[in-house]
C-alpha cells in the first residue's frame, strides 16, 4: 500500500507538469491529497487492532471526505487546497498517535523499532507535524514565500521517503511473538 503511495506520488508530480497549464495545479494535487488520504486510512485502519480506534478512523474519514468534497467544489483553481491538506495532516498525526500508542501498549512487542509499520508512521508523523502549519498558511502564500517556504516540504519529503525505504529494505519478521507475562509464567 505505501508502495502504491510512492509510485502514485511520482505518477503525480510527472503529470502536474505535463498539465498544469491545461487543468492547473489545484485540481490535480486536490485529487492527489484524497487519494493519498484514503490509501494512509487505509493502511491505519488495517493496522489498528483495537475497534474503537478503527471506528474513530472510519469517522476521521467521513469528515475528510466532506471537506475534501466542499473544498474541490467551492474553491478557486489558483489556490493551493490549504484546508483539504491541513485536515489531512491532523487526521494522520491523530493516527500515527493511536499506533504508536497501541503499540507501545501490547506487550508481545518488545522492540516496536523492529516493525515495519513503525517506520512508515515515523514517516507519516515527522512529515505531517512538521509541515502542518506550511499548508495551514500556503494558501496565503505570495509566489516568493511559496519558493522560500516550499523548501521546508522537499525536505520533510526527503525524510519521509528515507524513512519509507527502511521500512521497505527491513526483512519481514517470521518470529513469533510472545506476550511478555509469558515469559514469567513458569516463575
Amino acid at each position: 500500500m505505501i508502495f502504491l503511495y510512492c509510485l502514485l506520488s511520482v505518477v503525480t508530480e510527472n503529470i502536474s507538469l505535463f498539465l498544469k497549464d491545461r487543468l492547473g495545479t489545484f485540481y490535480i494535487f486536490s485529487s492527489f491529497t484524497v487519494i493519498e488520504y484514503t490509501l494512509f486510512a487505509f493502511f491505519f485502519y488495517s493496522s489498528f487492532k483495537a475497534k474503537n480506534f478503527r471506528y474513530l478512523s472510519l469517522i476521521g474519514t467521513a469528515l475528510f471526505y466532506l471537506i475534501a468534497i466542499f473544498n474541490f467544489t467551492s474553491k478557486k483553481a489558483e489556490s493551493f487546497d490549504s484546508l483539504t491538506a491541513s485536515v489531512e495532516a491532523i487526521l494522520i498525526i491523530i493516527y500515527c498517535i493511536l499506533f504508536l500508542y497501541e503499540h507501545i501498549k501490547d506487550s508481545s512487542v518488545i522492540y516496536v523499532y523492529s516493525i515495519k509499520k513503525f517506520w512508515v508512521v515515523i514517516a507519516f508523523f515527522i512529515y505531517f507535524s512538521s509541515t502542518l502549519f506550511l499548508f495551514i498558511y500556503a494558501a496565503t502564500f505570495t509566489i516568493q514565500e511559496h519558493k522560500n517556504y516550499w523548501a521546508i516540504n522537499n525536505f520533510f519529503e526527503i525524510l519521509k521517503d528515507v524513512f519509507f525505504c527502511i521500512s521497505f529494505i527491513m526483512r519481514k519478521d517470521t518470529r513469533k511473538t510472545y506476550p511478555l507475562e509469558d515469559f514469567y509464567a513458569d516463575i
